[in-house]
């Protein structure tokens, strides 16, 4: 394998490593409620552990633009890391909560160099390595989920968390010795960036504007969506269909796993036929998804062709929107745009989570599935009237 392929292979693989952090306390909440004061306590720290990991991502984008890319993921790495065994070790709620935000602030210094990396390694096929870094994360979160929850009942989830630190703390020695940096481009280099906000003014003033205000609202949606169905997938199979905690994780697990794959089909497809098609399609399959799932019993293989489709139907979305953003955006700002996107994403799109958690403790798991479901109907109607900017290939 070449060098450049190894080093992809490790920003890659962080994506992945960094996704796990997000989707532990999930996975483990049912094990957690009864030591630490319920799960819509949980709920609430695992929303703002998220806020903190999406308005991170926004002083973190600048930084992208100027500093090494390599050494905020090994930052990233080393943060949740050692968050994770503050959390395994934690005496009481308070610690537990300590570590869960400063895990999301760990978490909040990947994406924005992640991604950017990732959207400089090719501009003809963006939406192919933007499927490829998708795939990374969700192949994370899945992995997370089975074996959180088989760890869990087995050694417990204290000790299940420290585990974990001590995976984040390996990938980033890895990434010390495997990670270029990207080169940028004379020309896009040498172009002045100016401060916060005549970076963001510059960027809201072109062209574009109208496009990059549609997209970042739908963002915000995605990002709600994401965060709040994989914060209660789990207890709501769990719980409210009457399956067992093991088996759960495992249909947990496959939602992830088709996810991860749905990314690569995304961000081939939005690189022949357009972004906008499969996003369209993408929100409202899911929409539809997410109905079904409450109106359907708590038999094992219509839940397991219900999660698969949840699965593939909102992750063949990702990679078509990061992609997009960056089409829209100039390459000098690219951390920036990645900083903003994921500010949108998972600080303000954080918000609907807590709105779940209120739906969840006064009108029960269903209302929560029904108000996901019509936020990515909110997003599909947001998305048709953007156009897309035609595609300069080198």
């Amino acid at each position: 394998m070449k060098r450049s392929d190894l080093s992809t292979v490790a920003v890659v693989s962080s994506h992945g490593v960094m996704h796990t952090y997000l989707v532990v306390m999930p996975a483990l909440m049912p094990l957690m409620a009864g030591e630490l004061g319920g799960l819509a306590l949980l709920a609430y720290i695992a929303s703002l552990a998220n806020a903190l990991y999406g308005w991170g991502s926004f002083p973190v984008g600048f930084l992208a633009d100027i500093t090494s890319k390599k050494k905020l993921i090994m930052l990233s790495m080393v943060v949740c890391g050692i968050s994770s065994i503050i959390v395994g070790f934690s005496g009481n709620i308070w610690l537990t909560g300590a570590g869960m935000i400063l895990l999301g602030i760990g978490a909040s210094l990947y994406h924005p160099p992640g991604y950017a990396h990732m959207s400089l390694l090719s501009v003809e096929m963006r939406g192919r390595y933007m499927g490829i870094q998708g795939l990374g994360g969700d192949m994370g979160m899945a992995i997370a989920y089975i074996t959180s929850a088989a760890l869990g009942l087995s050694i417990g989830w204290r000790y299940t968390f420290a585990l974990w630190g001590l995976v984040g703390i390996l990938m980033a020695v890895i990434n010390h010795f495997l990670v270029d940096e990207v080169p940028i481009e004379p020309e896009d280099r040498s172009r002045p960036r100016g401060g916060y906000i005549a970076t963001i003014k510059k960027m809201f003033t072109t062209d574009q504007r109208t496009n990059l205000i549609l997209v970042l609202l739908v963002v915000m949606l995605s990002g709600g969506l994401w965060t709040g169905v994989s914060q209660w997938i789990l207890t709501y199979i769990n719980q409210t269909k009457g399956v067992s905690l093991i088996i759960a994780g495992g249909l947990s697990t496959i939602q992830y796993t088709v996810g991860a794959f749905a990314q690569i089909v995304g961000g081939e497809l939005s690189d022949k036929i357009g972004r906008k098609s499969i996003l369209m399609v993408g929100f409202a399959a899911f929409a539809v998804s997410l109905v079904a799932m409450v109106m359907a019993p708590g038999d094992i293989l219509v839940l397991l062709v219900l999660v698969a489709a949840m699965g593939f139907t909102f992750y063949v979305t990702q990679a078509p929107i990061t992609a997009l953003l960056a089409d829209i955006t100039p390459k000098n700002t690219v951390g920036v745009t990645y900083g903003i996107n994921f500010t949108v994403k998972y600080g303000i799109g954080a918000v609907l989570p807590f709105a779940a958690a209120w739906l969840a403790s006064n009108y029960g798991l269903d209302y929560v599935f029904y108000f996901f479901a019509a936020l990515s109907a909110a997003a599909l109607l947001i998305i048709l009237p953007v156009k897309e900017r035609a595609r300069k290939k080198k």
